[in-house]
């Protein structure tokens, strides 16, 4: 079996996501094609480091800041190098170079992690058993971007989805649901620390389930009577976190 990981060029993820990979290599390595990384690196985001700093959000914007100074390092793409398995580089997996190279390499699966690419009914076409996306919230309830962040707040649990992608956001079936919080757990940058790790346990356990099957598993409905939704936080919002004792 052939899987292709796409991760983003930044994240806000200590190591820029740097154990996930690590794990995936050494526990389900003999089924990585190779990996594509999204360039997301602009003006733009550099604008975003210096507006959460302003915010207070150090740990967040450190962790960019550090991420982005170690980009020309290539620690992700050295890990795969090292292996021989390629590195590509593309704004979108909906181009059609992406595409192409997909269908041509025989890749089975696509796996998403931490991009904000909305994958299109091509390149969802194109591996042969589809897309997966690993949501950073717990679903069918928590829909949306920094789920996990919100269900810190309210003192929910906090955790990760594994999921099949279709052309609806966070539709798929559910094939993996982990919480991975602590109680009372306050720390954002601390909980993201210990997800890289798990995120890559579960996907490599789920992916040699996979290859030994040929097929995905059954998984669940992606269904909720009433789901929350959530985006970005506001600059009150912001303030209203660091107020109740979250740490940014």
């Amino acid at each position: 079996m052939k899987v292709l990981l796409v991760t983003s060029q930044v994240t806000y993820v200590p190591s820029n996501y740097l154990e996930l990979f690590q794990e995936l290599l050494s526990s389900a390595g003999e089924h990585l094609a190779g990996l594509v990384i999204l360039k997301n690196l602009s003006p733009k985001l550099l604008g975003d480091v210096a507006g959460l700093t302003y915010l207070g959000c150090t740990g967040v914007a450190s962790t960019m800041a550090r991420n982005i100074a170690e980009l020309p390092l290539r620690r992700r793409e050295r890990l795969f190098e090292s292996r021989k398995l390629p590195v590509l580089y593309a704004l979108s997996m909906n181009q059609r170079r992406m595409i192409s190279w997909v269908v041509d390499n025989g890749i089975d699966l696509v796996v998403n992690l931490r991009t904000r690419c909305v994958y299109k009914k091509h390149i969802l076409a194109a591996p042969t058993l589809g897309c997966l996306n690993i949501h950073h919230g717990l679903l069918p309830e928590c829909r949306g971007t920094l789920c996990d962040l919100y269900a810190l707040w309210n003192k929910k649990p906090a955790g990760f989805t594994i999921h099949e992608m279709n052309e609806k956001i966070d539709a798929g079936k559910i094939l993996v649901r982990r919480e991975i919080s602590r109680p009372g757990e306050k720390d954002y940058i601390a909980y993201l620390a210990r997800t890289g790790l798990e995120e890559g346990r579960a996907l490599a356990e789920l992916i040699r389930g996979i290859a030994a099957t040929g097929k995905l598993p059954e998984g669940t409905p992606n269904i909720c009577s009433s789901p929350v939704y959530t985006r970005n936080p506001t600059r009150d919002q912001i303030r209203r976190m660091r107020r109740d004792g979250m740490i940014l």
